[in-house]
């Protein structure tokens, strides 16, 4: 097993409307770990069209496959800014009370937007490098290399690099992790934590303090990370897909 800190950092806006406040839509100060695996190209997705009457996304048959392969947690920002963008796309028209319905875009609105220059730290988890999908991306990373990827609504430009732990082990007993995790993605719950309501499509946790465990410290430098041992995509399935299972 091998893990490697990830960095991101954005050379573009980044948005994507994780609350919505009125007419003010904001993005949250972190990156999905299903979003980053799909950038990351470990995942070959279906592409929708236009005839598809269903757009619906297929999680637990595209990132199952890759569990005891490799597991990339949620990024997490290092001290984020923002700027607040105004868009309108109302017609020049006066007739308010006659305008066509929206079809579930806004007509006009604010976005709280994340500047260029914003970090984002993430982990990468390898368990079997010989079985990783052939993602260039990912693989140009791991050797050390630095890669380019478009996240967001907007398709932000985003430039990544990859930093190898120097000794990674694992260990039984209680830990903190520091780090942004997936609660969905493990397999015990924390003592406590503190909870990413907003974030979709699942729930991310932080600061969480774990009680007996299985867990894997890596060493970066002066840094230690303590993370789960058992990471795995979808470790706790949806509830309609484990009715689906039974039948």
């Amino acid at each position: 097993m091998q893990v490697y800190r990830g960095s991101i950092t954005l050379l573009d806006y980044l948005f994507y409307a994780t609350v919505e406040r009125g007419k003010v839509y904001e993005t949250g100060a972190f990156i999905h770990n299903y979003a980053l695996t799909y950038a990351l190209g470990l995942v070959r997705s279906s592409t929708y069209t236009y005839s598809q009457t269903v757009q619906e996304p297929r999680y637990v048959e595209e990132l199952t496959p890759l569990n005891d392969v490799v597991y990339v947690t949620p990024g997490s920002a290092v001290q984020p800014t923002y700027r607040l963008v105004q868009w309108n796309t109302l017609r020049e028209s006066y007739a308010f009370p006659g305008k066509p319905p929206s079809l579930g875009y806004p007509d006009w609105g604010f976005a709280r937007m994340l500047r260029p220059g914003c970090v984002f730290t993430f982990y990468v988890v390898v368990h079997e490098a010989h079985r990783l999908p052939d993602a260039p991306t990912t693989h140009n990373l791991l050797a050390g290399g630095a890669a380019h990827v478009r996240l967001g609504k907007f398709h932000a430009k985003c430039r990544l690099k990859l930093e190898p732990a120097a000794e990674v082990t694992e260990r039984l007993g209680q830990f903190n992790s520091e780090t942004l995790l997936n609660w969905r993605d493990i397999d015990v719950d924390p003592v406590v934590s503190d909870i990413l309501a907003a974030s979709l499509p699942t729930r991310l946790i932080n600061r969480a303090h774990f009680g007996e465990a299985w867990f894997v410290e890596a060493h970066f430098g002066k840094d230690v990370i303590r993370l789960p041992r058992f990471m795995r995509y979808l470790a706790r399935l949806p509830e309609t897909k484990r009715r689906k299972g039974k039948t």
